[in-house]
């Protein structure tokens, strides 16, 4: 994500929760680019009971980022301590079922003979590096390229779809708002807001997904990391959304 797309979906996330603040007066203030919702709407009939949704300037937006690192045999997924286990059950699904680690290979065209399984291997045990991620500095020399990780797809289709909701829903997020396009259920309606609001919400149901491969700038931009991202192409426009009135005040009345 560019530091240019990470400010527009941090200004969409204040325009939504500006225009909520109309009706309710304790939104909080979420910050989805870490590993809570977007947005969160507290239930004024139900305390306690707050709706969850993410937020996207666009259906080509990141959805979800995962580091990816060598292990010294192959490229593999990078587990946090605090990570939603779901999540990373996600991933080694992904990787086992896709070979995720030979795709990147390929695409990367690393290791090779010029810079070896060994020499990712080492870079990656240099404690030195525990800051920036490992052997970008290397890369970059090596390849002479700033971002020595290019944006590659690996694997595209309905199941990156499914995979895009497991990933939300691993973090009890059931609902996206997406600008331009508007409001959707993510997965399963799990508030019934279908039957409680009485509108027929559309389901987040893009053509297809991809799952993209890419040097993540670091905020720098000296820097790039691995990182794995899914990416939606376009939905079918929902006649409901977070951007106008009516459905605010129709989650105020009945939520």
């Amino acid at each position: 994500m560019s530091a240019q797309a990470a400010a527009a979906g941090r200004n969409y996330e204040t325009s939504l929760r500006n225009k909520l603040k109309s009706v309710y007066s304790n939104i909080p203030s979420t910050a989805g680019f870490g590993s809570g919702p977007d947005i969160t709407v507290p239930s004024i009939n139900n305390p306690g009971q707050s709706l969850l949704i993410e937020a996207k300037t666009t259906t080509g937006a990141d959805f979800g980022q995962k580091a990816v690192t060598f292990n010294g045999v192959s490229w593999v997924p990078s587990t946090k301590r605090d990570e939603v286990p779901e999540i990373s059950a996600l991933y080694n699904y992904l990787f086992n079922t896709y070979d995720i680690g030979d795709l990147i290979t390929n695409a990367w065209k690393l290791p090779n003979k010029n810079i070896t399984a060994e020499d990712l291997g080492l870079a990656v045990k240099n404690k030195q590096f525990s800051k920036v991620l490992y052997y970008e500095k290397m890369l970059q020399k090596a390849s002479g390229k700033p971002n020595p990780f290019p944006t590659k797809t690996l694997v595209q289709g309905p199941k990156i779809v499914d995979s895009i909701k497991s990933y939300y829903n691993s973090k009890g997020i059931y609902y996206i708002q997406v600008k331009g396009s508007g409001f959707y259920i993510l997965g399963n309606d799990v508030k019934n807001l279908r039957g409680i609001l009485g509108i027929n919400i559309p389901f987040f149901e893009p053509t297809t997904a991809e799952l993209i491969i890419r040097g993540k700038s670091s905020i720098s931009g000296r820097t790039y990391s691995p990182t794995l991202t899914f990416k939606s192409a376009s939905l079918a426009a929902s006649q409901y959304s977070l951007d106008r009135g009516d459905l605010i005040n129709l989650l105020h009345s009945k939520l």
